[in-house]
């Protein structure tokens, strides 16, 4: 995956089942404390979110992500995240223009053969499943954070990728992780917290 570089500061968060054991992160030699926010509910089960703001990263890494937790037994819950960069993170969203596929552009099958000579693009793709209410989580994923491989690449936002590998290009080759979520035809309110269209006095 890539998180943002400096100057800003990355987030990573989570969900954890327990509010009362500290949750602990470290990256790069540093170990980080987790605050924890409101609770929410995940999978029909309780769940507490916590959240941890790096510092501001201007090494692209790559870097391994621990997110540590005691368990009530005594154990320890680790999470690890292998070969996180960091970089810059474009969000491709929209209707159908950005959905757009690789495969069904001009140019596709060269396209398609050169996406391995990318490997610091990364692509992460949401899954096009509706929820009736807003939600903390996504309740499924397209494309998990992986390399944009000639197997994989055709069904990426034709948009997006070349976008962010044109990007990548021009500014000397940093990281780029790219974020495509878009939905042809969908009204823009479909896409807006309803305390905003409540706010504006917009029903749906």
């Amino acid at each position: 995956m890539v998180l943002q570089r400096a100057p800003q500061r990355a987030v990573v968060w989570g969900f954890s089942n327990s509010s009362d054991t500290p949750i602990t992160l470290t990256m790069n030699n540093k170990v980080y404390y987790a605050m924890r926010f409101s609770s929410s509910s995940v999978d029909g089960k309780d769940a507490t979110i916590w959240s941890v703001t790096l510092d501001p990263q201007y090494q692209e890494g790559p870097f391994q992500v621990k997110v540590t937790q005691p368990l009530p037994n005594g154990t320890l819950e680790t999470i690890t995240l292998d070969d996180v960069l960091f970089g810059d993170v474009w969000i491709c969203s929209g209707q159908s223009n950005m959905g757009f596929s690789v495969r069904g552009m001009f140019n596709a099958s060269t396209e398609i053969e050169n996406a391995n000579k990318y490997p610091k693009v990364r692509l992460f793709a949401v899954a096009q499943v509706p929820a009736s209410t807003p939600q903390e989580e996504l309740i499924t994923t397209g494309i998990k954070w992986s390399l944009p491989l000639n197997t994989t690449i055709g069904g990426m936002s034709a948009v997006c990728w070349l976008y962010g590998r044109m990007i990548q290009e021009g500014l000397g080759g940093p990281p780029m992780g790219l974020v495509h979520t878009s939905w042809g035809g969908t009204n823009i309110e479909l896409w807006t917290p309803p305390e905003v269209l409540k706010d504006c006095g917009v029903t749906q």
